[in-house]
């Protein structure tokens, strides 16, 4: 039995880069997927804010995909080479999650707001959004780390959640496109996105 349990639905979803960072460390776990009716009547409640992922560490469950995220990043030597660094991917972090915050906005619209939305990220938040971000890669990784880190990771979901949804093609942000291939060349990480269970989102 693994010391480790994610918990989250059946799809790739906001669990995502948290398997990814296992895939990387080649550290084994319980990838628990949970159908929606199973979460709201067995687990929910036992959750720290009744969402998903959780990550259970023995007896302990810890809250939040960026939290578990960093968590296991620091865990598994892909964080700040120390606690100021670490914290300088933070702020890139935190940045990285008003974008996602874009999108999840999007997902959550119906018809015309969601046409709006659409249209306002792909025309403006977007490039100006991820002109900033490109600001804070340099030689394919977000500065802080000059190894493959946690914000690594949730840059490339970022990127990918972006194209798939909006069309953001990450080639016109040279910088952004090459921390995207190298996250997406490392041997673990690449047979993983190979080989993960398939899903639309």
């Amino acid at each position: 039995m693994s010391s480790y349990k994610l918990y989250y639905f059946n799809v790739r979803g906001t669990a995502e880069s948290v398997r990814i960072i296992f895939a990387q460390a080649g550290v084994k776990y319980d990838d628990i997927r949970l159908e929606r009716e199973q979460w709201a009547k067995e687990y929910k409640s036992g959750t720290p804010f009744e969402r998903m992922p959780v990550l259970e560490v023995e007896s302990t469950k810890i809250a939040g995909s960026i939290n578990i995220l960093r968590y296991l990043g620091l865990k598994f030597g892909m964080a700040g080479k120390d606690e100021l660094a670490d914290a300088v991917l933070g702020g890139a972090s935190d940045f990285m999650s008003d974008i996602l915050a874009k999108l999840i906005q999007w997902y959550g619209a119906k018809d015309e707001a969601k046409e709006k939305l659409a249209k306002e990220f792909k025309e403006t938040t977007g490039p100006a959004m991820l002109g900033v971000l490109q600001k804070n890669v340099r030689d394919g990784h977000i500065v802080g780390s000059e190894t493959l880190s946690w914000a690594d990771i949730q840059c490339y979901f970022l990127l990918d959640n972006l194209a798939q949804y909006f069309g953001i093609n990450v080639a016109d942000y040279p910088e952004l496109k090459k921390l995207y291939d190298n996250v997406a060349a490392q041997p673990n990480i690449k047979k993983w996105l190979e080989t993960r269970p398939e899903s639309d989102h």
